[in-house]
């Protein structure tokens, strides 16, 4: 069998596996500001998939702001794009994230609505890392509703911070530029 076989092979194997155990897939990062009954900076993250038997099962998780950030509003917020030296680019307004295992190689396309922002950090820039177990799969075959405290954990600078990652920052926004004073991020949410 030859190696081109064995990769499409796998990356069929892979759309299956995905599509029978969760074939669709939306998350949608909303702002505690669409529903005032939240705490300042909760995020409500909405999760739907098919169970295998074509019935659609949603999961709802409102996810309450870790007590070391700040309780204002964030400066940006968005999708990583690419780093250049101190710099952080970040897609903002509704994006997406698309991974494409047709090919030998999987590639992965970022798409966003909003502007291009740059994010300039610097040694005094505090990082955080979300480590939230959020467990969007029930564990029944039940849509259910759940929230969860926001766990975090101080990190240094990311080097290889995976593209299409979830970023906020808090920090002084100039037009299309932020000078962090924290960054928060999330990978593979």
């Amino acid at each position: 069998m030859s190696k081109r076989a064995i990769v499409i092979g796998t990356a069929v194997f892979v759309v299956i596996v995905l599509l029978a155990g969760g074939a669709y897939t939306a998350v949608q990062l909303l702002t505690a500001q669409e529903n005032p009954n939240l705490p300042a900076g909760a995020q409500v993250l909405e999760d739907g998939f098919d169970d295998g038997s074509g019935n659609l099962i949603t999961v709802r998780t409102i996810l309450l702001p870790a007590p070391e950030l700040p309780t204002d509003k964030f400066a940006a917020e968005g999708i990583f794009l690419r780093q250049e030296d101190n710099s952080y680019y970040v897609g903002t307004g509704d994006s997406s994230v698309n991974i494409n295992l047709g090919s030998d190689t999987p590639e992965l396309f970022v798409g966003h609505s909003g502007p291009e922002v740059e994010v300039v950090v610097s040694r005094d820039t505090i990082f955080y890392e979300d480590i939230t177990d959020v467990g969007l799969a029930s564990e029944s075959s039940e849509s259910k509703e759940q929230t969860l405290q926001q766990v975090i954990r101080q990190v240094e600078p990311p080097t290889d911070l995976q593209r299409g990652s979830s970023l906020m920052v808090w920090g002084e926004r100039r037009g299309d530029r932020v000078v962090a004073t924290i960054l928060l991020f999330v990978e593979g949410r």
